[in-house]
């Protein structure tokens, strides 16, 4: 087999490596865009699965938390349509070759979104897929359409739209903004060129004459090296801009640019009624036992219904926390991070449970808050309280 042939068929193969990589990321977004915009619960804000209590939740511990809380939470719905139409538009751009570049952009800015706010809490940090999606759309990103084993409707509108002399002078905007890249023409000899096949083993060789075809070759060269110059900018400036975004997260987040939410929302405690006195020390809790020192205030009894929760949070390490009254009157408590991905859960009357509103996970609050679904591995970790006779005052040990 002669090196001409199996160059070839190098780059043959070459053409169909990035294929299976675009048509998951593709169809994948497209899912999602559709599974959220077919989910009745996605818009409603009374149910659990609504994206504002997602977000929520999302928030808590993140560095992206006032962000979500200040900004994304009170927008919710319109956040919501932004990412699932979003996820629909890089999906089918990215099937179609239909602006590629800028759609790998944008999954690449919505998967580090969902990295630093849903799976944010799972460790090792290789066990959540978003950090996954970051770098599989930062492949696509640096590729562009061509060579992705698929047609692009890049590459056929920069071929059927613009002139050569378009094509040329456009090269490095054309290279950076789509990633279709001039391909290598052969240089056609004109009229009144001869080609000697004598010497040089065979080898074609322009007689000396008119320059022309030397220059026609010295442009193509240059175009092809300012191509190349360009990919090679347009990675460093990836590169940059990937650092940058990571440089502003942090900083976002160690100066706090956004004050801290006061307002009750995600993360933060739930203000106590007003006719809750603080325990003192010589007050008695349900079993008549002094409780100790330094207890937080949660809520009064008379305050609760059977079957109703109130949120807190955990003064020992700042997690929230769930106070739940059940049907039977009983009070419980538990430290409401999921055991799954860190999501606050939330008390579901109706069905008596504890229902996490990321992934679905739900435990039994009646039953140590056992798992009663999954994908959460573990119960919830369970948090000691005290109940004051004299006060009805309840509190939670730190």
């Amino acid at each position: 087999m002669s090196t001409t042939t199996k160059q070839f068929q190098r780059r043959h193969i070459s053409r169909w490596i990035l294929l299976p990589l675009r048509l998951f990321l593709g169809i994948t977004f497209i899912y999602a865009g559709l599974q959220k915009l077919s989910d009745p619960q996605f818009f409603n804000p009374t149910a659990h699965g609504y994206i504002g209590k997602q977000i929520a939740a999302f928030a808590t511990g993140s560095p992206l938390h006032n962000f979500l809380v200040q900004v994304a939470v009170p927008h919710a719905t319109f956040f919501g349509i932004l990412v699932s139409y979003g996820e629909l538009a890089i999906g089918i751009g990215t099937i179609l070759g239909l602006l590629f570049r800028p759609a790998a952009f944008f999954g690449l800015l919505i998967s580090l979104m969902f990295f630093l706010s849903a799976t944010w809490h799972v460790y090792p940090y290789f066990y959540g897929s978003d950090i996954v999606f970051v770098f599989c759309w930062l492949t696509l990103l640096l590729a562009g359409p061509q060579n992705t084993g698929l047609p692009s409707l890049d590459v056929l509108f920069v071929q059927r739209m613009l002139s050569p002399r378009e094509q040329k002078s456009l090269a490095p905007v054309i290279s950076f903004f789509l990633g279709v890249s001039e391909e290598a023409q052969p240089v056609p000899l004109e009229a009144g060129y001869t080609q000697s096949i004598q010497g040089n083993q065979g080898r074609g060789k322009v007689e000396p004459g008119n320059r022309r075809p030397t220059q026609q070759q010295s442009r193509y060269a240059m175009a092809q090296q300012q191509a190349r110059s360009s990919r090679r900018n347009f990675l460093l400036g990836a590169l940059t801009g990937g650092a940058g975004i990571l440089a502003l997260t942090w900083l976002w987040n160690a100066l706090h640019i956004f004050p801290a939410s006061s307002d009750g929302g995600a993360g933060t405690a739930a203000t106590p009624t007003s006719n809750a006195p603080t325990p003192t020390s010589n007050a008695s809790n349900g079993n008549g036992t002094t409780p100790a020192a330094g207890t937080t205030p949660i809520a009064q009894v008379s305050s609760l219904q059977n079957n109703s929760s109130v949120n807190f949070t955990i003064a020992s390490n700042g997690d929230p926390g769930i106070l739940v009254r059940l049907n039977d009157g009983k009070f419980v408590a538990y430290d409401a991070t999921c055991t799954h991905a860190g999501c606050p859960v939330d008390y579901d009357p109706g069905s008596q449970t504890l229902v996490c509103p990321c992934h679905g996970a739900t435990f039994d609050p009646a039953k140590a808050a056992a798992v009663v679904q999954g994908p959460a591995p573990t119960p919830l970790t369970s948090v000691p309280i005290h109940i004051d006779n004299a006060t009805g005052a309840i509190t939670a040990s730190q």
